[in-house]
């Protein structure tokens, strides 16, 4: 192959990428740009030869009002004098239509002797957008946490205590215990709203033991005349905290769902090749249509169901990056696996 040809094949593969670039002298002159270039000056209103060449982009750079021009301008001088090997930035991009994001990323490279720079610039619009629409329902949750926290929390604490006061008194009981009643369904609601809230991402990582957990998880519900069996044990890498609330949640919603004074909630390590536990009862159990619901947000079949408590453990385990599932447990109850949980080293 020819250098003619060899030349020739090279400028036609950079005119075939899709990011938009140019090649700097040591000057900072555009000596040559790509298609993808010269066709976003063309489609966005580029005042003057949409290829730019002859242009001195740091003369522009310097220009520009914009503090990311001048870091911009700093950072491709940096380069052509061997202060650094590369640079990048991300910058925001205002076209007639709409914002644009971009990553801009400077190269330096020799040829015949000669210095230059590369300037590429790299759509990541669909990124940034991503990113910025995560950080927008973060906050809003941030927000909400707060509210439930102290703008609503706060109220009802008084309002309990005043309600509890009254009853010591026996002031119209029937009608205080209803309002009791209310207010506790309350302070259960706020609560699993605030573990939706905030517990979306793994703090702590560390060995537990499947038994230990279970058994402290059973002390903090209130779980009546039902009896916790925890056939085997096993070790594996989990967040304390949001293994706690999968528990918790678990047991409450065998307890509140199984209809039976004698329930038992068994716990145990899977079979085979599965890398996991369950969480089973012998209660009514759950029918095959609702297995697929039972972990929307807002999702109960009792009159005193927050439909949070599922959606939680949705949550907790996803979290973790585990999986869950619902099915029907040897004694007709419901049975919930969890795989996926990684075993220590």
């Amino acid at each position: 192959m020819s250098n003619a040809t060899s030349s020739s094949l090279a400028f036609s593969s950079l005119d075939a990428l899709p990011t938009q670039l140019a090649i700097l002298d040591e000057d900072g002159v555009i000596v040559y740009t790509n298609r993808a270039w010269r066709e976003f000056g063309n489609e966005n209103g580029y005042q003057g030869d949409s290829n730019s060449v002859g242009t001195n982009y740091l003369g522009v750079c310097d220009l520009s009002a914009t503090d990311g021009a001048t870091t911009a301008s700093e950072g491709i001088r940096a380069v052509i004098d061997g202060d650094r090997g590369e640079f990048s930035f991300e910058y925001p991009c205002e076209t007639p239509d709409e914002q644009l994001w971009f990553t801009m990323r400077a190269t330096r490279f020799t040829d015949d002797g000669e210095t230059y720079v590369q300037i590429a610039h790299l759509d990541i619009t669909d990124r940034k957008r991503a990113e910025l629409d995560a950080e927008e329902r973060a906050e809003r949750l941030r927000n909400l946490a707060r509210m439930l926290s102290h703008d609503l929390r706060n109220p009802l604490s008084v309002a309990v205590g005043y309600v509890e006061s009254l009853l010591e008194e026996a002031v119209d009981a029937d009608g205080l215990e209803q309002v009791a009643g209310a207010l506790d369904r309350m302070e259960h609601i706020i609560t699993d709203a605030l573990v939706l809230a905030r517990h979306d991402a793994v703090e702590e990582l560390s060995t537990v033991d499947l038994e230990t957990r279970a058994a402290a998880a059973w002390e903090h519900v209130d779980t009546g005349s039902a009896d916790l069996v925890v056939a085997d044990s096993f070790e594996f890498r989990a967040d304390p905290s949001l293994l706690g609330h999968v528990f918790e949640n678990l047991f409450r919603n065998s307890v509140e769902h199984g209809a039976r004074d004698d329930l038992t909630v068994r716990v145990g390590v899977l079979d085979g090749d599965a890398r996991g536990f369950y969480v089973e009862d012998d209660g009514v159990g759950i029918t095959a249509e609702a297995c697929d619901e039972v972990f929307e947000t807002g999702y109960t079949t009792g009159e005193e169901g927050t439909g949070l408590g599922l959606s939680i453990v949705a949550q907790a385990v996803h979290t973790q990056d585990w999986d869950v599932a619902v099915t029907e447990s040897a004694r007709g109850g419901a049975r919930f696996e969890i795989t996926g949980v990684e075993r220590p080293a």
